[in-house]
């Protein structure tokens, strides 16, 4: 059963959109933000040099090429919910105690968790029984940040996707719930996968949150194995510098247009396939 709901996030329009269509369905209790300049101000506190630098960098690239705008706009469109949560709480670290306190204060029933700082023992047991993630990566095989950026990079298309998983101590490596898989354009950017494939996942989390409000249970199934974890200092400029290049010259593109024309000779074949016969798995609909 999903009476209580809480939610802890970041400062990110995505989040905004979530936080909006909750509140038009469930009963959500309580909203713990930890905002992006937060967690680029804790890095530099620690004097996490290398981290600071690429949270900054990714941060100033992102706001001159457009990208915080483009998803600002993307995700303008969120429902206003009623406004049932019974409080919102601002912290400079998630991981603060006083988040711990107020989530057993709240006892939801479900935690949804997007963009914050790793989860620590005494929050993950404060909040409650089901700690879910919506991710932005293909698990197993795409951990932590810039997963669709990278996939697209290692010209990996297939790997390209939102997560629902249940959240542990590991860095997405909780069992996995659903994979909501986009579909991939010549012309598609990571932001625009990202955004896609996010907003798309948000709507599959509360379908099943539906699903299950009076009864049930999450589907849920053990990751078979750690992929590659990817940190926001992993993406270094000259992978940005490389990227772009690929673009301009039409060589993504052209791998795009192949990847798509296999994809679609493999349908073609599956219909004709004799029962048993595995077939391609098929994209989720856009939204």
């Amino acid at each position: 059963m999903i009476e209580r709901v809480a939610v802890l996030c970041s400062d990110e329009p995505h989040h905004n959109y979530l936080i909006g269509l909750l509140e038009s369905r469930f009963r959500v209790e309580l909203i713990v933000r930890e905002p992006m300049k937060q967690q680029r101000a804790r890095a530099l506190r620690e004097r996490r040099w290398s981290d600071y630098f690429y949270a900054s960098y990714h941060n100033l690239r992102r706001t001159l090429l457009g990208l915080n705008s483009y998803r600002q706009k993307y995700f303008e469109q969120a429902p206003a919910g009623p406004c049932s949560r019974s409080c919102e709480l601002h912290v400079k670290y998630i991981n603060d105690p006083q988040v711990s306190r107020v989530l057993q204060k709240t006892a939801p029933d479900l935690t949804i968790v997007m963009s914050t700082s790793i989860l620590k023992q005494d929050v993950l047991q404060a909040a409650g029984p089901r700690i879910v993630n919506i991710h932005g990566g293909y698990l197993p095989f795409y951990r932590g940040n810039h997963c669709f950026f990278f996939a697209l990079y290692n010209r990996d298309f297939g790997k390209i996707a939102s997560t629902i998983h249940f959240i542990d101590s590991g860095i997405d490596t909780g069992d996995l719930i659903e994979l909501v898989v986009p579909r991939v354009r010549r012309d598609d950017t990571a932001e625009m996968l990202y955004c896609r494939a996010e907003k798309m996942a948000i709507h599959r989390l509360l379908e099943l949150m539906e699903s299950i409000r009076h009864g049930g249970e999450f589907p849920r199934t053990p990751q078979p194995f750690r992929g590659t974890l990817y940190r926001t200092r992993d993406r270094k400029i000259w992978h940005d510098l490389h990227s772009w290049f690929r673009r301009i010259t039409g060589f993504q593109q052209r791998l795009i247009d192949e990847w798509n024309r296999h994809n679609i000779e493999a349908s073609r074949n599956a219909i004709t396939q004799p029962v048993g016969v595995a077939s391609t798995t098929r994209p989720s609909a856009d939204i």
